[in-house]
């Protein structure tokens, strides 16, 4: 009883964007998207996808809260000062869809192992170093991962999307 109630309630939260011609919940549902960088970018991405239904985010973030970024990370709240960038929005993602399967490191990328990119569907490098968006790249090109990069620059921003040959 409990699982069709959870269902059904599943069904009403995301029930606007089915309304969309062509949108397929069941894939959005069992996808799994790694955002490195859970910075302002990273953290607007994530929402997004937790809210609208994907299965399993993977964040990945060497960051720890400050102050400052309170002002434009929607995900951090006044407390968090200290705390690891991608633990507390995995903790926040959860809150807002409590069937989101999140997994998250507070690691540099290029110390994860293979198996974390190779279950990744899309990978989205919302990074501020431009090193490590380098090393995301060869990553995602050696696995054949799809990769959209974006970052900001005061009131621009820049988005492009990767997608190796294979």
């Amino acid at each position: 009883m409990a699982e069709n109630k959870d269902e059904i309630f599943k069904s009403r939260m995301f029930a606007r964007q089915q309304l969309i011609e062509g949108w397929n919940q069941e894939t959005l549902s069992n996808a799994t998207m790694m955002i490195v960088g859970v910075g302002a970018l990273g953290c607007e991405i994530a929402k997004d996808f937790a809210l609208m239904g994907i299965g399993k985010v993977i964040l990945v973030d060497l960051d720890t809260i400050e102050i400052s970024n309170l002002s434009r990370q929607m995900l951090f709240r006044p407390g968090d000062e200290g705390r690891p960038k991608a633990e507390v929005a995995a903790e926040r993602l959860t809150e807002m869809n409590p069937y989101l399967n999140v997994d998250f490191y507070f690691e540099k990328l290029q110390k994860l192992p293979s198996s974390v990119f190779e279950e990744s569907d899309v990978i989205v490098a919302a990074l501020d170093n431009f090193n490590a968006r380098l090393d995301l790249n060869k990553i995602c090109l050696r696995l054949k991962k799809p990769m959209v990069e974006g970052g900001t620059v005061g009131f621009e921003g820049h988005v492009q999307i990767l997608i190796p040959k294979g």
